[in-house]
Formats: C-alpha cells, structure tokens, sequence
C-alpha cells in the first residue's frame, strides 16, 4: 500500500523493436511466406510478424509484384498503437524504397496489414534498364536516381519501375514503436519529497567526491607502475564483488596498506575508483572506453560494465566495430554483440577491407567464423530484432 505522500499510477509506455529478415528467391515465389513471430521482450503479451505476399506478374521476366506488411497474432483484445517505419534493401545494402505508417491502431485481427507493395525481378537482361542522367532535374527523385545509377532499377512494357535484384534476395528491416502496450503500475512518490530526496542524493555524491579529490583520510594506496592513487577500503569493498572478497579474508592484501595493480592503465583505475565513489562516467576516449569495461567486468562493477557498454554502441563505426564486437564476445554481452553484428551484417562490404577486420580475422578466427555463417547463411525467414 502507498503511503500518504504517494499514489498509485498506470503507465502504458512505449516500446520499440528493430527486425532484420531476409527472403531468398523472391523472384520464384508465388505465395505468401511470414517471418518467425517476436516482441518487445519475454513479458510482452503482444506478437507480431512480417509477412510478405508474392504475386508473379510476368513470369518471363521473372518480374512479381512483392507486397510486405505486418501482423499482429497474439490473442489479446485491447487496441494499440503502432508506428512502423519499414525499409526495402538488397545484399549490398541498397535501399529501394521505405515507408513509414503513424498511429494505426490495431485491434485483435488476423490480417496482415501491407505498407509497401513493389515490382522485383532477378533478370535484367529482359528488362529496359535506363541511361543514366549526367543532370538533375527538379521532378527526379534522388533515391531513384541512385538506383538507376547502380542498375537496380528499370521498366517493362507497362510498368514504369522494376527493382533489380542482385543474387534475387530481398531484406526487410525497420522499427515498430508500439504505444500502450504492456500497462505497468507504478508508485509515485509525492514531488516534494522526490526533489528532497534527490537533493539528499546529490549531498551525499558531492561530498564523496570531495573525500576522493582530496584524500581525506584514506587506509589504502593503489599503485600502478610509479603512481599511487590512495582510496578507502570501505568504498572499494561496498561498491565492487571482487573488492569485497579481497578485504574479507585473511588475505595478503587485507592486512597491508597497499596494492599493486599490474593490469589496469593508471587513468582507468582513476575512472574506474571514480565510479566507485560517485556513480559517475567519466569523458574518456573511444579506446579508454573499451578499457574501462574489460575493467568493470574483471572487478564486478556490473552497473558501470552496463553504462560503458551503452556508450560503446554508440561508438559503433566502421572502424571501431570489430574490437567491440570482439569484447561483446569475450564478455558474454548478447546486447553489444548483437549491435556490432548487426552493424557488421549492414555494412560488411566496408568492414571486410579494414585492418581491423583482417587482424581480427588472425587473432580470433572461432568469433570471426560465427560472423561470417551469421552472415552468409541467415536462414530464410527467420527474423532477428533488438529491443530498446
């Protein structure tokens, strides 16, 4: 029961999920396929799964008319709100077209709901592929433009635009935010009292911060080559598992004063014992970054692994993403992991020419393996998607 500074309140909030699903031979098919069904996450009531509906028009060509939308296909009654943005790309990662839907609101139903509807064809040489212009006019569409000038797009006897596809598989991908799903009950605290406390909070933040920057009183010294960086026990002990289990027992480094820290850069431990004192993230480097996470993982700062690893997703570049994706594996983080594959998969033409890419490639050929078979063999119909 809430006490009489706070009450009770019903929160439907906001969801995303993020889908990739390749179909192969789409140019073959003339029926309809779905994608595996997913949600939000575990807890989620509410299921959904792309579907795409094949209809050959000019089977000479091997031209057919390719129909991709969503459906809902849990049991639940209650209506939702929907918004998805879903994009059109091939292997190389050229995107054909997109289309974003706002506020459909979807009650319990079994038909799909079709966003985008396109001409395909795996044969080029039957088609009327274009001359690429050498101007832009105001009435050209840029997107179209660069399809024409990669050779993706054409026409035949009366349609105006076919879409070329490569190796004749197609890849969905894009965003549902769902709204009003999955309704919560959350106690909320009188606003008063909520300020005071963070207030207290802040107190209580800033004068730790104060002891750390001016030693005041501290029973232990960490040293690092020829620096020495002095701290207390009770802080370590409180806010790290591995801490904790050194001081405990009867431990060499219980009964002395210091301790030689012979893995960790200087300017890690400093943002690494700053954490520990304030719960702050310092500005740091992309490479201090990665550091200070293999950090926080070898001594069970778990909050602190969380933030870098947020941070680290972020970083996420052509050139950044294969170390992460190393760590994410080296650590067992199936969310950062998932990011830097799915980064990978959508720009693997890139990433495969870095020194990054063929340096991991010598040093941990079993993590590059899983990659490349992620990769080359994503089974048909299966969907992959990520939660925010």
């Amino acid at each position: 029961m809430a006490d009489s500074g706070s009450t009770m309140r019903t929160e439907r909030p906001y969801r995303k999920i993020y889908f990739t699903w390749m179909i192969e031979n789409v140019s073959k098919f003339s029926r309809r396929l779905h994608s595996s069904t997913f949600s939000t996450d575990d807890n989620c009531r509410h299921k959904f799964r792309i579907v795409a509906k094949f209809n050959e028009i000019f089977p000479d060509a091997h031209i057919s008319n390719v129909s991709i939308g969503l459906q809902r296909v849990d049991s639940e009654i209650e209506p939702i709100n929907v918004v998805n943005k879903v994009r059109l790309l091939n292997m190389d990662n050229s995107q054909y077209c997109q289309k974003e839907s706002r506020w459909v609101t979807w009650k319990r139903d079994y038909a799909p709901i079709y966003v985008l509807s396109e001409f395909f064809s795996d044969l080029p040489e039957k088609l009327t592929i274009p001359e690429v212009k050498t101007s832009i006019s105001s009435a050209d569409e840029l997107e179209m433009i660069g399809l024409k000038g990669k050779r993706l797009l054409a026409s035949y006897r009366n349609l105006k635009k076919v879409f070329i596809l490569p190796k004749d598989a197609l890849i969905v991908t894009g965003k549902i935010t769902i709204f009003g799903c999955c309704p919560v009950k959350l106690l909320v605290e009188d606003s008063e009292k909520k300020k005071k406390l963070h207030l207290q909070a802040e107190q209580v933040i800033s004068d730790f911060r104060k002891v750390y920057m001016n030693d005041v009183d501290t029973d232990l010294q960490l040293i690092v080559g020829e620096q020495i960086l002095k701290v207390h026990k009770f802080v370590l002990q409180s806010r790290s598992h591995v801490f904790r289990n050194m001081f405990e027992h009867n431990t060499t480094e219980n009964n002395n004063s210091a301790i030689c820290i012979p893995d960790i850069e200087f300017q890690i431990l400093k943002a690494l014992t700053w954490y520990l004192y304030t719960g702050e993230v310092q500005k740091l480097t992309y490479e201090e970054y990665c550091d200070l996470y293999e950090a926080a993982d070898k001594y069970q700062v778990h909050t602190l692994q969380r933030a870098c690893s947020e941070l680290l997703m972020l970083s996420i570049r052509i050139d950044t993403v294969c170390r992460i994706m190393v760590l994410a594996y080296l650590h067992n983080d199936s969310i950062l992991k998932d990011h830097a594959l799915h980064y990978i998969w959508r720009n693997f033409t890139k990433v495969k020419i870095t020194e990054e890419w063929e340096m991991t490639m010598q040093v941990h050929q079993a993590i590059t393996s899983e990659v490349l078979n992620r990769i080359n063999m994503f089974p048909c119909g299966e969907v992959s998607h990520k939660n925010v």
